[in-house]
């Protein structure tokens, strides 16, 4: 009996020696490891205020240089160009000039169709007024700068778009129809009436409206959450400048990949000009995405446009991927260390 709580006493010193010397251990780590950890969360906090101090002050620097630059150009494009003269070839020329620069350091944050537009309709009145056929040629080659300087502004925009969204190409006959398919069509089929075989879907199809419906539509139950975007475009009118245009959006629906109908939505009409840039003219779809349509060429009888879909969370300020950039970089020196 003596024993055993003999032994039990010994068992027990043991433990509460190894407790103190394991207490004694943990103390000795902790007093190395937690002043090390502090340090370095004090270094990555003073590294991101750095970070965040550059790019405030990028940020402002860089506005305010622009700020200057946009009240110059401003200045000098409404303030040169006096009215005593309706047309004038060199005036025309310098407006065409300050429209190029200001579309190319501004054209996230200036909608610059009015300013277009002005010129142009001046350009035309005096094309009207014209008496002799050397300046009516004048005149049309202004008028295909001013067009040109547009459409470079455009056809960038559209890019940068598409490489965020999606883009496609169409043309549609005055008084014609086409429907176009805003989503990727890989894979999908429909089934027509007289074919045995489904046929692939195509991104655009001139001449056919987007309500078409297949033979072996079923139950409106398959008709469920949201659709893939489409946009019927009909042609009204056509202009040296700009086309009008009835815009119908409609919610494909699909089951296994097969095509089951559509569901359309109200009809748009409005204009599509040289002039129109994406970043500032588009609409909103049901999903809230946002389309566009570029005005490419167009003819007496015919009008080659582009249509994009786009997230309306990607328009922001031309700043934001830098934005981005440093948060990532940020995100990896935390990983790191």
């Amino acid at each position: 009996m003596g024993e055993d709580k003999a032994e039990r006493k010994d068992v027990w010193g043991k433990v509460e020696s190894l407790a103190k010397t394991v207490a004694g251990v943990g103390a000795g780590i902790g007093a190395i490891l937690i002043p090390i950890y502090v340090n370095d969360f004090s270094q990555q906090s003073q590294r991101s205020g750095i970070y965040m101090q550059i790019m405030s002050e990028r940020e402002k620097a860089d506005t305010d240089i622009r700020r200057a630059m946009f009240t110059t150009l401003l200045e000098k494009y409404l303030g040169e160009f006096k009215d005593e003269a309706e047309y004038d070839e060199n005036v025309v020329r310098k407006r065409i000039m300050f429209l190029d620069l200001l579309n190319l350091n501004f054209q996230e944050y200036l909608n610059a169709k009015p300013l277009f537009e002005d010129v142009y309709g001046r350009l035309e009145r005096a094309r009207k007024k014209s008496k002799t056929s050397e300046e009516v040629q004048t005149i049309g080659s202004l008028q295909d700068a001013i067009i040109g300087v547009a459409k470079r502004v455009a056809s960038k925009q559209a890019a940068m778009l598409a490489n965020i969204g999606l883009k496609r190409a169409f043309q549609v006959s005055l008084g014609g129809r086409a429907c176009i398919r805003l989503y990727d069509v890989r894979g999908l089929q429909k089934v027509v009436v007289g074919n045995p075989e489904a046929i692939p879907i195509h991104q655009s199809d001139e001449g056919q409206d987007c309500s078409q419906s297949s033979d072996n539509m079923s139950s409106t139950k398959e008709w469920t959450g949201r659709g893939f975007p489409s946009i019927e475009v009909q042609l009204h009118e056509v202009r040296a400048d700009a086309v009008r245009v009835v815009v119908i959006p409609y919610q494909d629906f699909y089951n296994n990949g097969t095509f089951i109908g559509s569901k359309r939505d109200l009809p748009i009409e409005f204009e599509v000009s040289y002039f129109d840039l994406p970043y500032m003219d588009n609409t909103k779809l049901f999903d809230g995405s946002r389309f566009a349509l570029v005005l490419s060429n167009s003819a007496s009888d015919r009008a080659q446009l582009n249509a994009l879909i786009f997230k309306e969370e990607f328009m922001s300020l031309r700043d934001r991927p830098l934005f981005e950039e440093m948060l990532r970089k940020l995100q990896q020196d935390h990983t790191v260390s």
